[in-house]
């Protein structure tokens, strides 16, 4: 069963839209070498919601009708006792990145 943890949450400086989805989804491809896990990007098919997958933890970033950016975590009992705070803060430090480097 995995365990849920909101590791990051800030305001956005604009509303997501299609333009910055799409953008955000290339800057990933061509960043994606940056982490040293192999790992999956996908949007929800409903939601502003984007997730990436490993197979240890996934990162889910959603984006609020309030402009927020919310960033969670789903691990397993293994990788809750592997993450440290260094793990979790690169993680976050590569989302927040990339949506700042596209002026969200």
């Amino acid at each position: 069963m995995p365990w849920k943890e909101t590791l990051y949450e800030r305001r956005l400086n604009r509303s997501l839209d299609e333009a910055s989805r799409l953008a955000i989804e290339a800057e990933y491809h061509r960043r994606k070498s940056e982490i040293p896990i192999a790992t999956q990007f996908a949007w929800h098919p409903s939601r502003p919601e984007l997730t990436i997958r490993s197979s240890m933890v996934s990162f889910i970033v959603e984006f609020t009708q309030d402009d927020r950016m919310i960033v969670n975590a789903e691990m397993g009992f293994a990788a809750r006792m592997l993450a440290t705070q260094q793990n979790r803060g690169d993680a976050v430090r590569f989302i927040d990145s990339i949506v700042a480097d596209l002026g969200l």
